[in-house]
Parts: C-alpha cells; sequence; structure tokens
C-alpha cells in the first residue's frame, strides 16, 4: 500500500515535471518567435521613413537623437517645407534653447530653434512623451506629426502614441544608430541585448494598453 502511494507520486512529480518543461518550452519558442517578428517591425519602420507632415515630434534619451533629428528637419525646411512646429519632448529641467542652440553648433539654422521649436521638460518616458505631445497638439491644433526616434524605439513609441492619440495622424522617421545594425543583431550582443530590452518594455506597454486601457 505504501509503496503504491510512493509510486503513484513519483508518478505524478514526473508528469507535472514533463508539463512544466513542455508548457516552459512552448512559452520561450513564442517568446524568440515574436522576438525574432519585432526585429522585423523594427526594419519595417526602418525602411517606411515618410516626412509627409511639417509638424515634428523628437523624442530625446538615445544618442544624439536632438541633433540628428533636428538635421532631418534642416534638410526638410531647405528642400521642401517652410512653416514647422517642432516638440523636442523629454529634454530635461535645465534645458533651454540656448543649451539647444551649444548642442547643435554654429552650423545649424538658429532662425529654427528660435521660431518652431518647443520644449518639453516633463517627459520622462515613452508614455508621458505621449501624454505631453497630446497637450502640445491640442494646444497648437495640430491633426498630424512626424514621429522621430531611434528605430529600435520607434515600435514602442508608434504604440504608445497612436495609443493616446488615435485620431492623429502619425508619421514616422527613425534615425539609425551607427553602432547598432538592426539585420546583423545576432552577431552583437550590444544590438542584441538592445532589441532584447527593447522587446520586454513593448511588451509590457502593450499588456498595460490592453488590460488597463491606459
Amino acid at each position: 500500500m505504501f509503496k503504491s502511494n510512493r509510486n503513484e507520486i513519483f508518478m505524478l512529480y514526473r508528469i507535472l515535471k514533463i508539463f512544466f518543461i513542455c508548457s516552459l518550452t512552448a512559452m520561450l519558442t513564442v517568446f524568440f518567435i515574436k522576438l525574432f517578428s519585432f526585429k522585423e517591425k523594427i526594419l519595417f519602420f526602418e525602411k517606411s521613413k515618410n516626412n509627409g507632415s511639417s509638424n515634428i515630434v523628437i523624442l530625446t534619451g538615445g544618442t544624439n537623437r536632438i541633433k540628428d533629428g533636428l538635421k532631418i528637419i534642416d534638410d526638410f525646411k531647405t528642400s521642401k517645407k517652410i512653416n514647422f512646429k517642432i516638440l523636442v519632448s523629454g529634454t530635461g529641467k535645465g534645458f533651454s534653447k540656448t543649451s539647444l542652440k551649444k548642442q547643435l553648433g554654429p552650423n545649424f539654422n538658429p532662425y529654427l530653434i528660435e521660431c518652431c521649436i518647443d520644449l518639453d521638460s516633463i517627459s520622462k518616458n515613452t508614455y508621458t512623451n505621449a501624454s505631453e505631445t497630446f497637450r502640445w497638439s491640442k494646444k497648437n491644433n495640430i491633426k498630424e506629426f512626424i514621429l522621430i526616434t531611434s528605430n529600435y524605439h520607434m515600435p514602442r513609441a508608434f504604440l504608445e502614441f497612436t495609443n493616446r492619440m488615435p485620431d492623429l495622424k502619425i508619421y514616422t522617421f527613425t534615425i539609425t544608430p551607427t553602432k547598432h545594425i538592426i539585420n546583423n543583431w545576432l552577431s552583437s550582443y550590444q544590438t542584441f541585448s538592445l532589441v532584447f530590452k527593447e522587446y520586454c518594455k513593448f511588451i509590457i506597454a502593450s499588456l498595460r494598453i490592453q488590460i488597463f486601457r491606459i
């Protein structure tokens, strides 16, 4: 009797162990399939750059995002467009237009800084970037804008922005970091780690939006 109970417990333990291993394997398989899909999403945004608006939002945080983003705007201004409304979001407290001029250097058009740029020092993350951009768009009666950020950050940024502003037309324009080639992500630990971390943040943001509707 005692031996029979031991055998049953041992068998149950083995079944639970196999079930746990199979479940974990399935979850990890789905996770990495979706991770590869996320990498393709980054490349999609990288290839689908759009400059269809004169209103622009640049998200700070990545290396040279402000400088590269405003260089793009300067190119737009000289080649195609005249009137701009620009928001640089997430500059941090104490950052001013004087700070911006010093960062950009003497070759950047100073008139563009004075006439067209607003600085958002309140935002601390992508969620608050979207919230402050929404306020800015309401204040300036903006119905569309180009969102500029790093390529790896764009999927999450676009998710947050379209969730916060579903009625606005949001174009995208990605900045590609020189040291992170997304196509070769598996050959670089740093790039793989960057994509992996960003994917985890993307999952958290997606779950928050789906569960809490915020």
